[in-house]
């Protein structure tokens, strides 16, 4: 009779999460990467407008990788509105704020009145390795908060476990790719050597359907499995 008690405070618990976890989260990144987007938009188009070869220009590919980021960043979160749950707390607070902080920073170095030169590549270079390894750590820490008993309104604790731990594989592995990444652009920096950018694009393309692909493959079959065993 004591364990009724427990599961239905578990249940609340579950419920309360649920019912605002979600909104919290994606309402804060969504207005946030928007405002980032609406601050890039414009220098891209200006950054056409003045480059004589705006597609072979290597200035082109920070205005790329940032496109990418805002991209990653929203898809991510999106994921896990679905996919996490834990009780909020401030690093909840720190980390997206200071994600997108970073970004506009990042953008600044962007800006371009009247020549490509004007952007200030070693900056953004500095700032984009920056940003790559204090990014990393958002992933660490998502998949080692998750709460399985905050998953018991749609699923029995067992598969919670199962879930979590899945979760946690995930956002390690997207951790690992990311701070590699991180590393990788301090190499870039160290030897001055902007070209390499491109390897950075073909690494994020990497990060995306690798991570997309085990989400489909591992988590989310297992997650929707578990929902449907469910009394």
């Amino acid at each position: 009779m004591s364990d009724e008690p427990e599961s239905g405070l578990e249940m609340k618990k579950a419920e309360l999460i649920s019912n605002y976890f979600a909104t919290i989260y994606l309402t804060v990144i969504s207005l946030l990467q928007s405002v980032a987007l609406s601050q890039l938009v414009p220098i891209i188009i200006v950054y056409f407008e003045i480059s004589d070869h705006p597609w072979t220009d290597i200035h082109l590919m920070p205005l790329v990788l940032m496109l990418l980021i805002i991209f990653i960043v929203w898809h991510h979160y999106a994921i896990g509105i679905f996919f996490l749950r834990w009780f909020p707390n401030i690093i909840d607070t720190i980390i997206p704020f200071a994600i997108s902080i970073c970004q506009f920073f990042l953008i600044s170095f962007l800006v371009a009145k009247t020549s490509v030169a004007d952007i200030q590549m070693h900056r953004w270079m500095i700032g984009f390795s920056g940003f790559l390894i204090f990014g990393s750590f958002a992933y660490f820490a998502a998949g080692f908060r998750q709460e399985p008993d905050l998953f018991t309104n749609i699923m029995s604790r067992e598969n919670a476990v199962d879930h979590c731990a899945r979760s946690k594989k995930y956002y390690s592995l997207a951790g690992c790719s990311i701070l590699f990444q991180g590393l990788f652009a301090v190499l870039i920096l160290f030897l001055d050597m902007n070209e390499l950018l491109y390897v950075s694009f073909v690494f994020f393309i990497i990060h995306l359907i690798l991570s997309e692909h085990f989400l489909l493959s591992s988590i989310k079959p297992a997650f929707l499995k578990a929902m449907d065993e469910f009394e």
